[in-house]
């Protein structure tokens, strides 16, 4: 049986990932500050208290390890400042042991588009935050180089029925007799997001494929307008009240909170296409690939 050391268990790509491995028979390991916050499914024996930024604890953990999941990322604001060095360890010690390192890509390091994007694109980040990834990601490569295996999964905006801190969590809201939501986009705009469960599950899929030592995949996601979300929420009989996102709320926060600041740069999601070319991944799994429609979604999405 091969073991997965988890690194960011408690969060969103991090748990829905240890379900998807563990699902394909993977044994799992999770590193942990705070063992309370571990799935209540995952055996004691199988957490190991420490810091994933510590590299002899991290060492340690991933000793009897055949891959690392990299699921951790600083606080929003503090990625110029701490999102290098949090990686350094994790790719150090798949250096060391010649392991896989799991990483979870975004859209950040691609300017805006009318075409998808496949695994070839050329990377021209806008942003420092797309600056930072790419810089993450020249790191991985190098790694790759150095004895480590790296496979990275780039993926869109996360939808999922357990996400925390997601843009879902703060665009839908479920009334008694409604559902209200909030789009941060105008009618025409598709914006890219990922069904986390059908990532994970498809990633899982892709980590059995024989792989070279750098590996990229992308998620072929969902591309949605306003016009889908409401087919979705029709198709369901489910009420829907619309309205703009309140960015101007934002703007006045952002003068007192770091993170809402830096969500603000990131605005130009929203407003320009950045959509990925998922082929490569689709073409590999055939009939195993697996896709959830938004209609079905919603059903997951919404509170029992």
């Amino acid at each position: 049986m091969k073991t997965a050391l988890i690194l960011g268990i408690s969060g969103n790509f991090g748990s829905e990932m240890a379900h998807a491995l563990k699902q394909q028979g993977w044994q799992i390991k999770a590193l942990m500050r705070n063992r309370a916050k571990a799935p209540s499914w995952l055996n004691a024996q199988h957490i190991v208290e420490g810091d994933a930024s510590n590299y002899q604890q991290l060492a340690a953990a991933a000793e009897d390890a055949d891959l690392i999941v990299y699921a951790v990322n600083p606080a929003y604001h503090r990625w110029q400042e701490e999102a290098l060095s949090l990686l350094e360890p994790s790719v150090q010690v798949a250096e060391q042991l010649a392991i896989r390192l799991l990483f979870p890509g975004n859209v950040y390091n691609y300017s805006p588009t009318e075409h998808a994007i496949d695994e070839s694109h050329q990377m021209q980040p806008i942003t420092t935050k797309g600056k930072i990834r790419v810089a993450m990601e020249q790191r991985l490569r190098k790694a790759a180089d150095n004895g480590a295996k790296i496979t990275i999964v780039r993926a869109g905006d996360f939808i999922g029925p357990n996400t925390h801190l997601s843009w879902p969590s703060m665009l839908i809201k479920y009334k008694r007799n409604h559902t209200q939501m909030a789009f941060p986009h105008n009618a025409q705009h598709q914006h890219f997001w990922s069904y986390l469960p059908d990532l994970c599950a498809n990633t899982a899929q892709v980590l059995q494929l024989t792989q070279s030592d750098f590996e990229v995949w992308h998620d072929p996601g969902l591309r949605l307008s306003t016009k889908d979300w409401q087919q979705a929420f029709e198709n369901n009989q489910q009420p829907l009240l619309t309205r703009k996102f309140a960015w101007w709320s934002f703007a006045l926060l952002s003068l007192f909170v770091p993170t809402i600041k830096e969500v603000l740069r990131m605005r130009y999601l929203w407003r320009q296409p950045v959509l990925l070319d998922g082929s490569k991944m689709k073409q590999a799994l055939s009939t195993h690939y697996q896709s959830t429609p938004l209609t079905q979604i919603l059903k997951q999405l919404k509170p029992a």
